[in-house]
């Protein structure tokens, strides 16, 4: 540090390392934090994604989309389900008893009314989770969002290293000159200042010469 560091440029080489080194740290500190919010605002959305997922399957299963085995499967989840069965009952029992006071009690209409009741209970419950399904549907696109965030916050981290290299590699190389500018000018200084002695010494001489002649 000094006067000639200052004169042939390592001062000021030094001072664009430091603030390069730190404008890099404060770069990379800024990224992996933003990195860190976008994993956790993806993880938010994991279990609605899982749930999603596996309602889904099992809706495809309880279609016959999966074979006949993940049906039936699927049914017996649902039939043997206490909850499932106990409204089955209940709302089975309504309909018998509609039946009675119409005089329909073992009609095939009071079996096709039955039947209507088990579809109608059975579409409810594959209703409960087709809403899953597409909850996690909507989770998933919501979580890709928040990925592809992410994957433009790395771009935009590598694209700002890559200018912040080439503006500190201008820096350097424009210092690289800078003793030899300074050298330079001293000289150019210099001679402005001999040249003038010159020609007052020319002239002084020229004058003595003429009275010398006298």
């Amino acid at each position: 540090m000094g006067f000639f560091g200052s004169f042939m440029g390592s001062d000021q080489a030094r001072d664009i390392s430091r603030a390069n080194r730190q404008a890099t740290t404060a770069l990379d500190n800024g990224y992996n934090q933003s990195q860190g919010y976008y994993d956790q605002a993806a993880g938010s959305y994991d279990p609605y994604v899982q749930t999603g997922q596996a309602a889904n399957t099992f809706y495809g299963n309880a279609l016959g989309l999966n074979g006949d085995e993940a049906r039936a499967g699927a049914q017996n989840t649902i039939t043997s389900d206490p909850l499932w069965s106990g409204q089955f009952a209940q709302d089975s029992n309504n309909v018998l008893k509609s039946m009675n006071a119409r005089g329909l009690n073992g009609s095939g209409a009071a079996a096709l009314a039955g039947q209507r009741q088990l579809y109608a209970n059975y579409g409810n419950a594959l209703d409960r989770y087709a809403g899953l399904g597409a909850q996690g549907l909507q989770a998933t696109g919501a979580k890709a969002g928040v990925l592809q965030g992410q994957g433009d916050n790395a771009y935009g981290y590598g694209a700002t290293k890559a200018n912040q290299a080439i503006q500190y590699g201008n820096a350097l190389a424009a210092n690289r000159n800078t003793g030899l500018n300074n050298i330079l000018g001293v000289l150019g200084t210099a001679s402005r200042f001999v040249n003038p002695m010159n020609a007052l010494s020319g002239g002084y001489t020229g004058t003595t010469a003429a009275q010398g002649g006298r």
